[in-house]
């Protein structure tokens, strides 16, 4: 996924800068994806920060239809090596729970009023 060179500058394949240039590293993550559950190898993707419909849709089905709800998640996010995830139950359900990690939830405060 990506390189180091010379001191701090990191190289990042082809596909990659080509998504960090069209969204913005702001708003992608790397996700590192255990292929087994010996967590011995791990698939690298990147992923997008779930926008509002996103969020929206999962939720949306996330009682009525949890599958569907999973796959929103996962074809909505993951930007690359989707195939790959989406044929693996393992890969798939690791990669549906970091993705919801991702949702983006600020903490607010409660006051009463004096």
């Amino acid at each position: 996924m990506n390189t180091k060179d010379e001191g701090t500058k990191v190289k990042y394949s082809e596909e990659v800068q080509a998504l960090i240039n069209k969204h913005g590293k702001d708003k992608l993550r790397q996700l590192e994806i255990p292929k087994d559950e010996s967590h011995s190898k791990f698939l690298d993707v990147v992923a997008i920060i779930p926008s509002r419909t996103v969020i929206g849709q999962y939720m949306k089905w996330s009682d009525a239809n949890p599958k569907k709800a999973s796959e929103i998640l996962i074809r909505g996010c993951i930007m690359t090596n989707r195939a790959v995830i989406e044929d693996d139950d393992f890969m798939f359900n690791t990669t549906v729970a970091l993705v919801a990690e991702l949702i983006p939830i600020g903490e607010g405060r409660i006051k009463k009023f004096s």
